[in-house]
Order: structure tokens, then sequence, then C-alpha cells
């Protein structure tokens, strides 16, 4: 590879990275509007003392009921419990919720998952059992799969649970940092600490969709 395609490639990569991070900017600068955080925070706060066990709960179940995606979850807990206690409680949730979908294609088959996400399962390779970690890593770091749809599909393969949580738990966090501190902050979205979280994990992402589709999607090829 010459030294014009290079830059060309580093200009494109900037442009990007620029657009995807404007794109998110705009699209949570009106979040608020849509998503109502007022009425959700007025909801999970009416149960006072419990509201932390119900925004679990509500975490939790979300790969049945499709209630929310999990960022706008850990955004909303960002919002009403501040970063820190929200990080906690997301990571919980995200715990919960990914054990229930793995659980739920294992026990109840590709059948179940198909008619659940209507036709719309991710597959993945049945022969990762030795490289399940490292593959469920790189897969929630890259941030471009659908949170459950990737429980699910793991469920389908032989990975074991173990592997498979400890990725999803390690792969998710710097998300969750991330939309912790962009429900802190919703309300001014052009400020610093909106969107600098949001340029880390953008870098985390693309560098992990490049290693996905450079090493894992090759492999399963």
């Amino acid at each position: 590879m010459n030294g014009r395609i290079k830059s060309a490639l580093k200009y494109i990569i900037l442009a990007l990275l620029v657009a995807i991070i404007v794109f998110i900017i705009l699209k949570y600068k009106s979040i608020g509007r849509v998503f109502n955080f007022r009425h959700m925070k007025r909801l999970i706060l009416s149960y006072g003392k419990y509201s932390a066990l119900v925004f679990i709960l509500m975490y939790t179940l979300k790969p049945i009921l499709f209630i929310v995606p999990a960022s706008l979850l850990s955004i909303l807990a960002g919002n009403v419990f501040g970063p820190y206690i929200a990080l906690i409680l997301s990571m919980i949730g995200c715990f919960g919720s990914a054990t229930v979908a793995f659980y739920m294609a294992r026990f109840l088959g590709r059948s179940f998952v198909d008619k659940l996400l209507k036709g719309k399962a991710l597959k993945l390779d049945n022969n990762i059992e030795k490289n399940g970690f490292f593959i469920m890593l790189i897969m929630r770091l890259s941030i471009i799969f659908n949170y459950d749809a990737l429980g699910y599909a793991a469920g389908l393969t032989s990975m074991s649970y173990k592997d498979f949580i400890a990725g999803t738990m390690i792969g998710i966090l710097p998300e969750m940092v991330t939309y912790s501190l962009m429900g802190k902050n919703i309300e001014h979205p052009l400020s610093v600490r909106f969107i600098v979280p949001i340029i880390m994990v953008v870098i985390i992402g693309l560098i992990a969709s490049y290693l996905y589709k450079s090493r894992i999607s090759k492999k399963n090829k």
C-alpha cells in the first residue's frame, strides 16, 4: 500500500469519525423529547427506595419485553441516579439481560429466537468454543451489534456461559461508562463532558470493528 492510499484512508477514517460523532450529538440532542426523560424519570423515582431495583428489573427483562434499547436505559440511569450509581446499576442490568437472552436461546432453540427476532437473529460460527471469550469481547466492544440479538446468537452456539458473560461484561464497560456520563449531561449535548466520552467509545468501537472484520469474520467464512 503506497503513501497516497494510506493518507487517503486516514482522511476517510477521520471523516467517518467526525460524522459519527456529529450524528450521535444531533441524535441525542433531541432524545429528551423522543424518549421523554422527565416522564420516565418520574416513573422510576415514584418507586422510592425501590427505584433502583425497578430499573434493574426493567433492564433484565428487556430481552423479552423489548422495553427500550440498552443505550437508552443506561442514559436514563445516568440522568436519574447520577453517573456512578448508574454505571453500577447498568452493569448489573446488563448481566441480567445478557444471561436471560443466552439461556433462553440455549434452552428454547433457534426456532424460538427466529420468531422472537422476526428472522433477524445473528448467526455465529458454532465452532467458537476455544475463542469464545475473545470473540465476545471484540463483538461487544465494536458496539455495532444489537445487544440482545448477540446474546441470543451466543446462546445458540457451543460457547460456554463463562466465556460469554466475561466477554460481555468487559466488552460493554466502555459503552456503559459513556452512556452513564451522557445521561448526566444530556441537557448539555455540546459540552465537553458529553462529547469526550462519545469520542472515546467510538474510537474503541472502530478498532474493535476492524479486529472483528479482519480476524474473526474471515475465520468464520
